[in-house]
């Protein structure tokens, strides 16, 4: 294929389709057409070109990644601190229930009873405002290219999210859980 250029037309571009192995046919066009221009720019394959246009899109996975690692981390260590702070105040409570009966299976889901409302409370509060940011930022022209390359209202992703958070609190919730419910109601009630 012959394409007749001048130097009025800067970067121009070829596209061929080869048969075989292209990083060959590449090796190949970089030997013969350097012979020609040796100011000549980049040969490269469709799958390099791709991967670097993917190579941005990455990255910005990786960070989202990283960081909501890192906000599940908090969540969760706030959440088993806070639970944990909760079963010390009311430990002399939870020794007087056991004292009158109370099984530690009624123990435990009493700490994780407390769980209940302010997790369900958050995970709706979160949902909403990350639809309602998803509205806003779609709104602006720049964030209309990445409309059509990613659905913001996904419900697998918005379920895939509730749930994983869900199950972080329960987790982090059930060590001070059964600490509360191995409490020694003897020693609970000889402290004061």
């Amino acid at each position: 294929m012959y394409v007749p250029t001048g130097p009025e037309s800067a970067r121009t571009s070829l596209t061929l389709r080869v048969h075989g192995d292209p990083e060959l046919a590449r090796q190949l066009l970089i030997e013969r057409l350097t012979k020609i221009d040796p100011a000549m720019g980049e040969v490269m394959t469709m799958r390099t070109m791709a991967g670097m246009e993917a190579y941005i899109l990455r990255i910005a996975f990786w960070v989202a990644v990283v960081l909501g690692g890192l906000a599940l981390v908090l969540t969760v260590s706030g959440l088993f601190s806070v639970l944990s702070y909760i079963v010390e105040q009311r430990r002399k409570e939870i020794g007087v229930r056991m004292a009158l009966g109370a099984t530690t299976r009624k123990v435990a889901g009493l700490v994780l009873a407390q769980l209940i409302r302010p997790v369900g409370l958050g995970l709706v509060a979160g949902s909403g405002l990350a639809a309602a940011l998803a509205i806003v930022l779609m709104a602006t022209p720049v964030a209309a290219e990445i409309g059509s390359l990613v659905n913001v209202f996904d419900p697998v992703a918005y379920t895939a999210s509730l749930l994983c958070i869900g199950t972080a609190c329960v987790l982090a919730a059930s060590i001070p859980a059964l600490r509360a419910a191995r409490i020694d109601p003897i020693a609970t009630l000889r402290q004061d």
